[in-house]
Order: structure tokens, then C-alpha cells, then sequence
């Protein structure tokens, strides 16, 4: 699993569908992505994260998570987001893992 880091720029996605888009920018590369997402799911954990969220009419609020910055790996099988932590609330092991990981990746490995 690769771990990501990167900076929420906005959050794509409608009340009642599917499938949702958070669109982060990367703290390495500096390239913007839309990493598709569950979205109720998503919307959720961005709420209970962050607060400010969700609105009154079920739409996400960005002043909630826009330019929050967070570590974040895609699922399984590569398609979908599988989950984020907030950097303030990552834990120690998470933090040593994203740079060994760096590390190996410069090494070439």
C-alpha cells in the first residue's frame, strides 16, 4: 500500500450519488488528482475529521476541508479511496512509514 500526502483542494460529488471525486493536490509532486471516492462515506469522514461539512441541505461545505492536509492511500484493488488521516491526527508509526517509504523511493527500491 502507498502512502500518500497532499493538501484537499475540493471535493466533487452530489447528494445521493454514488460516487465522488477528492481532488488533492500532492505534497511531492505538486500535481493535482481526482481520486474517486464513495461519496456519502467520504463526505462523512470529512465531517467527523474536520467538522463544517456537511450543510443543512446535504452538500458538502468546502470551507470545511479545503486546504487540509492529509496522508491518504487508495483501496485494495486501487480504485477507490481507501481512507485519509488528517497530518495533525497522524499517528507516529504512520508518520515513520510515509518517509521510510520516501526514502526507499529515492534509494530507487
Amino acid at each position: 500500500m502507498e502512502i500518500r500526502k497532499g493538501e484537499i483542494i475540493n471535493f466533487i460529488g452530489s447528494w445521493g450519488s454514488g460516487l465522488g471525486f477528492l481532488v488533492i493536490q500532492d505534497s511531492e509532486t505538486e500535481e493535482i488528482e481526482q481520486v474517486p471516492c464513495d461519496n456519502g462515506p467520504t463526505v462523512r469522514a470529512l465531517e467527523n475529521c474536520f467538522g463544517n461539512v456537511i450543510t443543512p441541505d446535504h452538500t458538502a461545505n468546502g470551507n470545511g476541508y479545503n486546504d487540509k492536509e492529509i496522508f491518504w492511500s487508495m483501496g485494495e484493488l486501487g480504485f477507490v479511496l481507501g481512507g485519509f488521516t488528517p497530518v495533525e491526527d497522524a499517528s507516529p508509526e504512520l508518520i515513520e512509514a510515509y518517509e521510510n517509504q520516501k526514502t526507499l523511493i529515492k534509494k530507487g527500491g
